[in-house]
């Protein structure tokens, strides 16, 4: 196979990823496979290894591998250890997509390809939320019957890759001349439809935060405007708080934690994120340097924690910060920072980098909310769209 036609199939694959990760693990699997051996057989692999070895943040990611596999020689249990090497074995494809020789085109069709999909899978969730249609899992074998299930992934993965197509939507509509607005807005509605009638609170969570931040970005001087946005984003958290069940129990749920500092009328934990801040917590503090070795977390928690939960079902205290300290010490957690750090400082000098930082910065809030650096299409969609942000300069 001559280098244009590898070259060719590299952008066919890079374009197809953007509309298969919102749709289907396996297919985004074998995807990210045939990227890697294209990739090996496109060659320059000592130019290339110069370019990942020239960027401070995938060095950083090479030092926290590097540190997982240290923190096998200290702690008394490693019980989760393959779980991770797993996940980190993904990580391994960052610095290939950072080298990846991608055209203009590819990058725009790419991302395309990633909101059309995301689109789709938006339409199918709200049929299946109204009743029209029955979950697809009903009418393809393939798809997972999970209770779980939003359209095609899991509803709270679901709502953050909407999140971040609404992100991206705003990007283009504010910044870009395109002749498709009219289209994008519509796509801004339909994501906005689906992130507030399923149970996910992440993707609420992203909408809301950076929704507001480009309302006061762009309004800072306009009084007026300003409070006007301000006023409708948070009537309509209202509209969908008095009329969709699932927000409003979300929403109530988590009034009730936080005004009972995480504790029921009996005085036991109920809620388990409160139990696992609390808790990490306290046991870094004993461990702050060095931690307790790498897949130990639900071990420890099992042997030491009685607060009525099964901890060997969470591998993770559902942070990906506190997972990382308390294994890795503050090392593992310097270089989990570093890595996004960097990130966010070569985007900076990119043309509209207010745009470009979110993206970074919004998967690091996602961070305190569960371990979504070590969940496969959460990662995987980061991935891509990094490699979206940093590569095209003008999308």
């Amino acid at each position: 196979m001559n280098k244009n036609n590898i070259s060719k199939f590299i952008q066919i694959c890079f374009i197809s990823l953007g509309f298969i990760i919102p749709i289907s693990i396996a297919a985004t699997n074998i995807l990210l496979v045939v990227i890697v051996l294209l990739w090996l057989l496109e060659g320059r692999i000592k130019q290339k290894l110069v370019d990942i070895f020239n960027s401070y943040w995938n060095i950083s990611l090479f030092a926290l591998i590097l540190l997982y596999f240290a923190g096998m020689f200290w702690g008394h249990n490693h019980d989760n250890a393959f779980w991770e090497f797993q996940r980190l074995s993904l990580l391994l494809l960052f610095p290939i997509f950072t080298t990846l020789t991608l055209k203009k085109q590819t990058i725009r069709n790419g991302t395309v390809a990633f909101l059309l999909s995301t689109s789709i899978s938006a339409l199918f969730a709200i049929a299946i939320n109204n009743n029209i249609i029955l979950p697809l899992g009903e009418y393809i074998s393939v798809i997972s019957k999970s209770w779980r299930n939003s359209a095609f992934i899991s509803y709270n993965y679901h709502n953050i890759l909407l999140s971040f197509s609404f992100l991206i939507s705003l990007y283009i509509l504010i910044e870009k001349k395109t002749k498709y607005r009219y289209l994008l807005i519509l796509c801004c509605i339909i994501y906005s439809i689906s992130i507030f009638t399923e149970p996910g609170r992440a993707g609420q969570l992203l909408f809301n935060v950076f929704g507001l931040f480009y309302i006061i970005y762009y309004n800072k001087y306009r009084l007026l405007r300003l409070v006007t946005l301000v006023l409708l984003l948070f009537g309509f958290q209202w509209v969908i708080y008095n009329t969709t069940s699932v927000y409003k129990n979300r929403i109530n749920k988590l009034s009730n934690v936080i005004q009972n500092n995480g504790k029921n009328v009996e005085g036991k934990a109920d809620d388990i994120r409160y139990v696992f801040l609390h808790e990490t917590s306290k046991r870094i503090m004993k461990k702050p340097f060095f931690g307790y070795g790498t897949g130990s977390f639900s071990t420890v928690f099992d042997e030491q924690v009685n607060s009525g939960h099964n901890f060997k079902e969470h591998i993770t205290p559902h942070n990906n910060y506190l997972f990382v300290f308390f294994e890795l010490g503050l090392l593992g957690l310097i270089s989990l920072l570093s890595i996004f750090y960097f990130q966010i400082k070569d985007l900076l000098k990119l043309k509209d980098a207010v745009h470009r930082v979110i993206l970074p910065l919004s998967f690091m809030l996602l961070m305190l909310i569960d371990s979504y650096f070590f969940i496969f299409t959460l990662t995987v969609t980061y991935m891509y769209l990094h490699t979206i942000y940093a590569k095209y300069q003008s999308i």
